[in-house]
């Protein structure tokens, strides 16, 4: 099948949708280089972008495709402040490009810290080439939707993994929630890395309470937990 096939099969599978030309450019990169072969279906969709199951060969891979016209570009804007090492252009493209980038490298670092995160396999322009989580039949469920037989377990793998990202990673999460976590065979998987920030963040306190707060509201529900304990162990080393 040819890059244009595929990218016109992805268009039937996303209703029509249409891509800019800096988003088909970065597709038919990943596609010529091997890290993509095929599209299957949409894993979820947004403001800023959509998550799709695709092939690699026998390899089931996610592909995140961020929008360059995205409804959330300054939010995107605000964090990219401190965390950019060098000066990035104003325009949406080399934003949306650099908070792809952003996200690529937290995963990477992330990933190699010991947090289980998507193992990160590419990444060209605003389009990111992921590990799938989750089995043939179906992706994995977000923390929010997933039968929790186990909570006390998941928590503490939870704090392990911020604990982890904080000292081993130098990075705080900064969206964390039960809409930033999956579930696959009883497992907890962080993803949405785009928005983590440096330790060394002038906001990054603010956002580790904040993840913290998000976090402990929802295992309230299954669990005893006290928010300053959780927040203690994180912090220390």
């Amino acid at each position: 099948m040819s890059w244009e096939a595929k990218v016109e099969k992805l268009m039937s599978i996303t209703e029509g949708e249409v891509f800019e030309k800096a988003t088909l450019q970065s597709l038919w990169k990943l596609m010529n280089n091997g890290y993509i072969d095929t599209f299957e279906f949409p894993i979820s969709t947004g403001k800023e972008g959509n998550v799709f199951r695709a092939r690699r060969k026998d390899e089931l891979i996610a592909v995140k495709i961020y929008r360059i016209n995205t409804a959330t570009f300054r939010s995107i804007s605000k964090y990219l402040m401190y965390e950019s090492p060098q000066k990035v252009k104003k325009d949406r493209r080399s934003i949306i490009f650099a908070w792809a980038l952003k996200e690529f490298n937290n995963l990477k670092k992330l990933y190699n810290a010991g947090v289980r995160v998507p193992e990160p396999i590419a990444r060209e322009g605003n389009v990111i080439v992921m590990e799938y989580i989750g089995t043939e039949e179906q992706p994995a469920p977000l923390l929010k939707d997933a039968p929790l037989e186990n909570a006390e377990e998941v928590f503490e793998k939870i704090k392990k993994y911020l604990h982890l990202m904080f000292h081993k990673a130098a990075l705080v999460h900064a969206d964390f929630s039960e809409y930033n976590v999956l579930m696959h065979n009883g497992e907890p998987v962080i993803i949405d890395v785009g928005q983590t920030v440096s330790r060394d963040n002038p906001m990054a306190m603010e956002f580790l309470q904040r993840d913290v707060k998000n976090i402990v509201r929802f295992f309230k529900k299954y669990i005893e937990v006290d928010e300053q304990e959780v927040l203690k162990y994180i912090l220390e080393g």
